[in-house]
């Protein structure tokens, strides 16, 4: 399902938080949502879901207007999984948390169990999910959002308080999502992990937007590193380690560095045994 938001402001009686955001996330792909703290992004994702109306502008889950909808309405379309997650846990069992919303908006439940195997959560599904460990609580709280089977899955910070095993869990619910062709969108700190997901990023900062667009065109700015400083975000060690040690092109997990520069190393060693051969023709 494509999102688009059309000239977006939101203000808080405060302050500010967003302003004229314009985007389009393709339908099936993974968007993050980066910037610093106070940047606008979880407003971002509560405009989705309509918790938020925009103050001007309008926000499209395809050819519906959020203005239009009530949350119970729009939790049709978008689950959002929240960065606290006890603000959202509240039923007595696992289980009935990982139920509860696809019941509520009338789904067959039928992603439980593959939600409850990827995230590993079959040993607790009998327990109360406030008993569990936060890491623990986290997963439950997305699962939840996961098994509504909703078009949209927005994330808010779904890997902070996770071990690598537990975000290793995540990126596999991830990749479940994109093969089902979800639009998933996360607001993450967490580039590191989360950028081998990601079609698009869209960059905030003090609610205005500094890059959208596809991964690949952003690390190919010659400005990146200053619009990611700029932005409060951490430039991400694959990505620097690919320039550094000239994989030839940027790598965003360790596997996938590792292979690029065996095979440069392979293609240099084959260039350099055809040059000994030719010099000893």
């Amino acid at each position: 399902m494509k999102i688009v938001y059309d000239g977006v402001s939101f203000s808080y009686p405060s302050k500010t938080a967003l302003k004229n955001v314009s985007c389009e996330i393709s339908p099936g792909s993974v968007a993050l949502v980066v910037g610093h703290n106070g940047s606008g992004k979880s407003t971002f994702l509560k405009l989705m879901n309509g918790i938020l109306k925009p103050t001007q502008g309008d926000v499209r889950l395809e050819d519906v207007n959020t203005r239009d909808k009530r949350v119970s309405e729009l939790a049709r379309y978008c689950a959002l999984s929240f960065q606290n997650p006890d603000d959202q846990l509240f039923a007595s069992t696992v289980m009935k948390e990982l139920r509860f919303g696809s019941e509520n908006i009338m789904g067959d439940g039928s992603l439980v169990d593959a939600v409850s195997g990827i995230l590993h959560l079959e040993d607790y599904l009998q327990m109360n999910p406030l008993s569990l460990t936060y890491a623990l609580r986290r997963l439950v709280a997305i699962g939840g959002s996961m098994a509504m089977d909703t078009p949209i899955l927005a994330l808010d910070e779904p890997t902070s308080g996770l071990s690598q095993r537990e975000k290793a869990y995540l990126g596999s619910l991830i990749s479940h999502s994109k093969s089902l062709k979800k639009t998933v969108v996360i607001v993450t700190h967490d580039l590191n992990f989360l950028l081998p997901f990601a079609d698009d990023i869209l960059m905030l900062s003090h609610g205005e937007v500094r890059y959208f667009g596809g991964r690949d065109n952003l690390f190919d700015r010659n400005d990146v590193r200053q619009l990611m400083a700029g932005c409060g975000v951490r430039y991400p060690i694959y990505a620097r380690m690919s320039a550094t040690l000239g994989a030839g092109k940027y790598c965003y997990e360790g596997k996938e560095l590792i292979d690029e520069l065996i095979k440069r190393k392979a293609g240099a060693a084959q260039r350099t045994n055809g040059q000994h051969q030719l010099e000893g023709a």
